[in-house]
């Protein structure tokens, strides 16, 4: 039996990040020599102030973009993966405590999006192989130095885990055949064997599977899990409040009516309610009219092919130059430049199936 862990293809709706992660992200960052005066915006964080609960997805994605441009190194998705994997988090302590790496991978793959907020596990079990696919939930592409990165850090936590029963044949990281070129630097960063392929892989020999845990912790272990359902619970509440405020905040933009008290107004509840709700959702009324901004933006640039100057004007920009400046920020292109690439992109997959 082998077990599979493949990164799966881009599918839809935005989520968070727990700030947690994020703090991490920022340490590695800045070990590593990154400028991180950009970052800040990048996250939509003011450093004058506390640190938001949940940092939006697609802002840590653009973080994350920033910053391996920034390193121009081809491994560092490895060794941030590595170093998050090293880092007292609720993966590493699952799969630490567990009685074999099968128990805890799968009690723990519903819960991967919490670690990540744009990133979940599957786990398809067959009579001939279990298979973990890894699937994006939002609508960033995610980069190979990010694809990189999740499964170094998932490979890690195992290996980790395994500790001394750990073998040279139970994970096999497989990556595109353009990166063979570090085959050897990477199998001596990790000490697992590596092997090319058509995309990002782990598999886990089936004997490492169910290989018995002799310092197992069930107490440890049934703690753990109880703490990210309840976790579980009130992100899902957390994120339906989050994304109401959202989808109201569109549909006020399109009305071109996007003060506090029309939001307020939409939802039923004063403005001074509205205030409590950002702040137990660790986020201001500016940073979500941003989201929004950037959210419809982009949707109508993708969508159609309305001129650009009426997007801007749409999205509640007077001045084109400012929502220039704006999505450049957001996306790291221009407008017209995001537009073209999508359209591309589109006219690839169209020939390809064609």
């Amino acid at each position: 039996m082998i077990i599979r862990i493949l990164l799966g293809k881009d599918m839809g709706p935005t989520a968070q990040v727990d700030i947690v992660l994020v703090q991490h992200l920022l340490n590695f960052w800045s070990s590593r020599g990154v400028e991180m005066d950009p970052v800040w915006p990048l996250l939509g964080i003011d450093i004058g102030d506390p640190l938001p609960r949940w940092v939006n997805s697609e802002r840590v994605a653009d973080a994350h973009r920033y910053a391996f441009q920034f390193l121009n190194d081809d491994l560092i998705g490895i060794d941030l993966g590595q170093y998050v994997a090293r880092r007292d988090l609720p993966m590493a302590r699952l799969l630490r405590y567990a009685d074999t790496l099968r128990t805890g991978l799968t009690d723990f793959v519903p819960y991967f999006y919490l670690m990540t907020g744009s990133v979940c596990l599957e786990l398809q079990v067959t009579d001939v192989r279990s298979v973990i696919s890894i699937e994006r939930k939002t609508s960033h592409t995610m980069s190979q130095l990010q694809q990189s990165a999740a499964l170094a850090c998932i490979a890690e936590a195992c290996r980790i885990a395994l500790g001394k029963r750990y073998e040279e044949d139970d994970l096999l990281l497989c990556i595109p055949k353009e990166f063979m070129c570090y085959q050897r630097a990477i199998e001596q960063r990790m000490k697992i064997n590596v092997t090319g392929a058509s995309g990002f892989g782990l598999e886990i020999s089936g004997s490492a599977w169910q290989r018995l845990n002799l310092e197992q912790q069930p107490i440890l272990y049934a703690s753990v899990l109880r703490d990210l359902r309840r976790q579980d619970e009130k992100f899902k509440d957390h994120l339906a409040i989050y994304n109401e405020l959202r989808d109201i905040l569109q549909m006020c933009l399109l009305k071109r009516h996007v003060s506090q008290d029309d939001v307020a107004d939409q939802l039923g509840i004063s403005v001074r309610n509205l205030q409590r709700r950002l702040k137990a959702l660790g986020t201001t009324y500016q940073n979500l009219l941003d989201e929004g901004r950037q959210a419809l933006a982009m949707k109508v640039i993708r969508e159609g092919d309305m001129p650009l100057y009426e997007v801007a004007y749409l999205v509640g920009y007077t001045e084109p130059s400012a929502f220039y400046k704006a999505f450049k920020r957001w996306t790291g292109s221009t407008p017209g430049d995001y537009r073209q690439a999508y359209q591309e992109r589109l006219s690839a997959v169209s020939n390809g199936a064609e």
